[in-house]
């Protein structure tokens, strides 16, 4: 197997934060319908929590002082 490159993982934590924004997005409206079930908000909170830590993951930020410069 090989590994991904740098602009691979940017473009998959691009696509997860997108879709966790996306659910974050409904939640918001879900949230919103009296006739809302808890079980399924905590589930949509649980799915928005782990897209974002694979995010985070597959691309973790660059440490203070180490970006690339050109």
């Amino acid at each position: 197997m090989t590994d991904l490159t740098k602009g691979e993982r940017a473009q998959i934590a691009e696509i997860l934060t997108r879709r966790a924004n996306e659910i974050a997005g409904f939640h918001g409206a879900y949230r919103g319908n009296a006739e809302h079930y808890g079980s399924v908000e905590l589930a949509l909170s649980r799915e928005i929590d782990r897209l974002r830590r694979l995010a985070e993951r597959v691309n973790p930020p660059e440490p203070e002082g180490e970006e690339d410069e050109p």
